[in-house]
Order: structure tokens, then sequence, then C-alpha cells
């Protein structure tokens, strides 16, 4: 009996540690070096570095004007970095990019919430 007790209190408790926002959706480069995803409700926007080096942005639509896009940077470079939107209206499409100088961009296919 004391086993099971204390095996729901750990499983409670790893619970309660877990975020409650999870991302609604996301986005990764054809070469996975930049990750991007929504969160805060899909109001808030992400984009993050998966290699040295790697440097891209995230593309996507809001509500608030569905009729043209908004661009999120993350140019350090340096693996694990985020950079975040200012929270606003619902994200609606979403996609992430490398950002490749004199070249086309690789960007990845539009995700939708």
């Amino acid at each position: 009996m004391k086993k099971t007790i204390v095996g729901l209190v750990v499983a409670g408790a790893a619970l309660v540690g877990a975020s409650p926002a999870s991302a609604a959706f996301e986005s990764y480069s054809p070469s996975g070096k930049m990750g991007s995803w929504t969160q805060a409700s899909d109001t808030q926007v992400a984009i993050e570095a998966h290699k040295t080096g790697a440097k891209g942005y995230a593309n996507y639509f809001r509500t608030t004007d569905p009729s043209s896009y908004y661009t999120l940077w993350n140019k350090t470079g340096i693996i694990d970095n985020r950079a975040y939107s200012n929270k606003g209206g619902q994200v609606l499409n979403l996609r992430a990019c490398n950002w490749i100088p004199d070249n086309d961009d690789e960007c990845a296919r539009w995700e939708r919430g």
C-alpha cells in the first residue's frame, strides 16, 4: 500500500511540475537548423537555433492583420538561443526558415494553427 501511495505522489508531482502551456503548433526549417513554435495560447512566436552558426527567422500571420505576415529573426548563431515575438493577435500560420546570405532562403511549408 505504501509503495502505491508513494508512486501516486511522485506521478502527481511530475504532472504539477509539467508546463501547462504546450506548443500549439510548430515548424522546423528543411535542414532542422531552426525551429519555431507558438505559445501563450497561440499569441506569441518563438524561434530557436538548433545548430551552432545557424541564423534564421519565423514568418507568421496573425488574426489582427491576416493579409500580411510578420517576421521574427534569430541571428545570434548560438545553439539553443531563442527569440520571442511580442504577444498579440492569435497566430494563424507559421513557418521556420534558414537564412542563406546571397541566396534563396530555405523555408518550411506553412503550418496552420
